[in-house]
């Protein structure tokens, strides 16, 4: 081996050596100076002795060295590894293969081993890095594929040869059957990218009537002051994100709520487990806020009663308080007059804002009193307290009439979750 075939600093310790040799005639044995100095100009001269055979110091007469190292042709005693070269074509120490080639697709890759799903190169028969193809692992949005064998999720784009995320929980659930709620990623309109509508974590719900249910929104009684009447544009059609999925019994607004084209609602109230779908409330091409966002508020129509969105499973049931199962969204008070349920200055106009159920409260059915079963907001008039319209109404819509609410106030234990597919 020529010295250009040797490490850098080998070379320097060769020259360095040659120099020592030719200047003052030293025996090959040995030399003063060498590891263990310091950078002074003393210890180059009076440090410890380099012990023949041993690492990085001159070989025996007959070109021996300690185990596990070799003798160079400059007579240095090198760790046998520093002489690896893989794509030399010769299978050396730490090599399984060695093919002299820089093909990763046959059976010895350019790290000299066979192709594996753990090397962090595309080896073998895999699409993209350590995944597809022969590989367990599925690859991940964005990943290279030929098939949608080759995805995580399996969705190949055929144009783009790149796996597609999960746009929602539906889409996700409706290629695994067997999906169990959990945090998933999805990306409402699937392409994997940074754009307008990234791909956020998302909680799917797997059952109740066929699964496929992505969580958008959450009314909470845990103290805070966030779905108020002054913030309502947030349940409108002003994007917003709140909260955090992974406190799923907070105040919680994913992006999806405003993202997410749908057409079922489902309602999930805890501590009771009372649970209500509502079918056909979107049309599949827009998202649940800008449904409540193009509802007028207040509603104030007299003939409303009874022909809100239908229940169409669930558990919820009416009682005395609440005149019917039907969901509806921004009731004003129908207790007075027409005139007076559109004006929000009248004396008793509870009006309520988003998702909110038909109510009795002493004055009769239908919409008395509708801010006693909403979600939160508690709309401004004439008797009301000017604080009200920056205060959360814990009702937890029909919760409140069926007397549900029973875990501790303000802690996060009463809460509705908000569903869509």
């Amino acid at each position: 081996m020529s010295l250009n075939d040797v490490s850098p600093r080998l070379r320097a310790h060769s020259f360095a050596l040659f120099s020592v040799f030719a200047t003052f005639g030293l025996a090959a044995g040995c030399f003063t100076g060498g590891p263990g100095g310091t950078d002074s100009d003393e210890s180059e001269t009076t440090g410890p002795e380099c012990p023949i055979g041993t690492l990085d110091c001159p070989c025996t007469t007959g070109g021996g060295c300690d185990p596990g190292l070799m003798c160079t042709e400059d007579n240095i005693c090198v760790t046998e590894e520093i002489l690896t070269e893989c794509g030399n074509g010769t299978v050396e120490a730490g090599e399984a293969c060695d093919d002299a080639n820089e093909d990763d697709t046959d059976s010895c890759t350019t790290l000299c081993q066979p192709p594996s799903c753990t090397d962090g190169i595309v080896s073998g028969d895999e699409t993209d890095e350590d995944c597809g193809g022969s590989c367990e692992a599925g690859c991940g949005f964005a990943g290279i594929c030929v098939s949608d064998e080759d995805c995580a999720f399996p969705n190949c784009n055929p144009d783009s040869l790149s796996c597609d995320p999960p746009t929602s929980c539906s889409h996700l659930q409706n290629n695994d059957p067997d999906l169990e709620d959990g945090v998933y990623f999805i990306d409402v309109d699937g392409t994997g990218e940074d754009d307008l509508y990234p791909a956020e974590q998302v909680f799917c719900h797997t059952n109740k009537d066929g699964g496929g249910w992505t969580l958008v929104f959450i009314a909470s009684d845990d103290g805070m002051d966030t779905w108020t009447w002054n913030n309502r544009a947030t349940m409108g059609d002003e994007p917003a994100a709140v909260g955090d999925v992974g406190f799923r019994s907070l105040d919680y607004m994913a992006s999806a709520y405003h993202e997410m084209a749908f057409t079922d609602v489902l309602f999930i109230h805890q501590p009771s487990n009372v649970w209500a779908h509502y079918g056909d409330v979107g049309d599949g091409l827009v998202n649940v806020g800008s449904v409540i966002g193009a509802t007028d508020s207040p509603q104030c129509n007299s003939n409303l009663g009874g022909n809100g969105y239908a229940l169409v499973g669930g558990t919820l049931t009416a009682n005395a308080t609440m005149c019917d199962t039907d969901l509806y969204f921004n009731l004003g008070d129908h207790e007075d007059t027409q005139a007076a349920c559109m004006d929000f200055g009248s004396p008793a106009n509870t009006a309520a804002f988003g998702p909110v159920w038909s109510s009795n409260f002493g004055d009769g059915c239908p919409f008395d009193d509708p801010a006693e079963v909403g979600v939160g907001p508690h709309g401004p008039c004439g008797a009301c307290p000017a604080s009200f319209t920056s205060m959360e109404f814990p009702a937890l819509g029909y919760a409140a009439a069926l007397d549900l609410n029973t875990g501790t106030a303000k802690a996060g234990e009463n809460y509705l979750q908000m569903y869509v597919r």
